[in-house]
C-alpha cells in the first residue's frame, strides 16, 4: 500500500487541500474560498468535511494517509500546533488547531507557517532540491521567508525566525506595519512599489506606463515588469532600485548564514529578470566576498502549489 499525506494551504483568499505523494506529486486537490464560511467553527467543520472526502478517495487509490500537514499565515507555535492568530482571517486567535483536528480525525497533524512550508517544498522538490542551506522568500504584499539550514527548517527559539521582511535597511525610513521604520518589505512589497511608481510618474517622468494607464490598464507589478520587457527605461530603473533594496537585506543574511542558494518566489518575483539581476548584483557588491561568490539567486519553480506540497512534506 502506497503512503501519502494530506496537505492544506490556508490563505486569506482560499483554502487548498490535496493528497500528495512522498515525491511531491499532487494526486487529488480541492479548494474553497476562505470567505465562503464565517467563523472558526464553520471553517473547521468544512475542513474536516473535505479531509474526510480525501480520506475516502485515498482508500479507493489503495493509499495509506500518514498524516495531515497544514501551512497557514501568521505566528504559530510549531511544537504545540498553536495558532496565535491568522492575519486577514478573523476568529482564530489562540487556537489549539493541532489537538482539535487530531481529536476529530484521529490523524497525525503538523502545522507550520506558510512561508516555511514554501521553503520546505522548494528544497525538497523544487529549485532548492539537492541544497542544504537555503533562504527562500515569497514577494507579494509583504515578504515571507523561510530558512533551511543543514537540510532542516530553522524556526528559532520561539518559532519566529525568518521574518526577513522586517530587516531594517533604513533606520529613518518608511513606517512599517510592524511599528518599526525602514523595513525592507516597505521598499519591496506590492503596495510600496505601486505608490512609488505613481509618485515618480506624477513628477513628469516619461514611461510606456503613462499611455497604458490612460488606455485603462491597471497599474500592477506585472504591468511594470511588462513595460521593462519592452525596454521602458523608467520601469527598468524601478526594478533596479527594488533589487538594490532587497539585495541589501539579503547581503546581511548571506554574511550571517553563508547559504548556497536564495530562492525568490511570489507575484513580484515571477519571471522578473530585472529584479533578479539587480538583487544578485547588490549581494555581490555588499556581502562578504567569499560568501557572495558561493551563493546563487534563483526563481522558485513550484508556483501556487508550493504551499500545498510543502504542507504535506511536513509529514514525510
Amino acid at each position: 500500500m502506497k503512503k501519502i499525506a494530506i496537505g492544506i494551504d490556508i490563505g486569506g483568499t482560499n483554502v487548498k487541500l490535496g493528497l500528495v505523494s512522498p515525491q511531491g506529486r499532487i494526486l487529488e486537490r480541492m479548494v474553497f474560498f476562505t470567505a465562503s464560511v464565517h467563523g472558526r467553527e464553520a471553517m473547521l467543520d468544512l475542513l474536516v468535511c473535505h479531509i474526510r472526502d480525501l480520506t475516502q478517495i485515498a482508500k479507493k487509490k489503495h493509499a495509506k494517509i500518514m498524516g495531515l500537514g497544514i501551512g497557514a499565515p501568521g505566528p504559530i507555535d510549531v511544537e504545540r500546533g498553536f495558532v496565535y492568530f491568522f492575519p486577514n482571517i478573523s476568529g482564530w486567535k489562540n487556537t489549539r488547531l493541532k489537538s482539535m483536528l487530531e481529536k476529530r480525525l484521529k490523524l497525525k497533524v503538523s502545522i507550520d507557517n506558510d512561508a516555511n512550508v514554501m521553503a520546505l517544498a522548494e528544497v525538497r522538490f523544487g529549485a532548492g532540491k539537492g541544497f542544504r542551506n537555503v533562504i527562500a522568500l515569497t514577494l507579494g504584499t509583504g515578504i515571507g521567508g523561510g530558512l533551511v539550514i543543514d537540510g532542516k527548517l530553522f524556526h528559532g527559539s520561539v518559532y519566529s525566525a525568518a521574518e526577513i521582511g522586517h530587516i531594517v535597511i533604513n533606520e529613518n525610513g518608511i513606517l512599517c506595519g510592524c511599528g518599526s521604520h525602514g523595513c525592507v518589505e516597505t521598499y519591496v512589497g506590492n503596495d510600496y512599489l505601486i505608490k512609488e511608481v505613481k509618485r515618480r510618474l506624477m513628477t513628469g517622468r516619461k514611461s510606456l506606463l503613462n499611455s497604458w494607464i490612460q488606455e485603462g490598464k491597471k497599474l500592477t507589478p506585472l504591468l511594470v515588469r511588462q513595460a521593462a520587457e519592452r525596454k521602458d527605461t523608467f520601469s527598468i530603473e524601478v526594478w533596479k532600485k527594488t533589487g538594490e533594496h532587497l539585495g541589501t537585506a539579503l547581503a546581511g543574511l548571506v554574511n550571517t548564514l553563508n547559504p548556497e542558494l536564495i530562492i525568490l518566489g511570489g507575484g513580484v518575483a515571477q519571471k522578473n529578470r530585472f529584479l533578479f539581476k539587480s538583487t544578485a548584483e547588490t549581494i555581490k557588491k555588499k556581502a562578504f566576498p567569499i560568501a557572495a561568490r558561493s551563493v546563487r539567486v534563483v526563481p522558485a519553480t513550484l508556483g501556487v502549489d508550493a504551499g500545498l506540497i510543502g504542507a504535506a512534506a511536513l509529514i514525510f
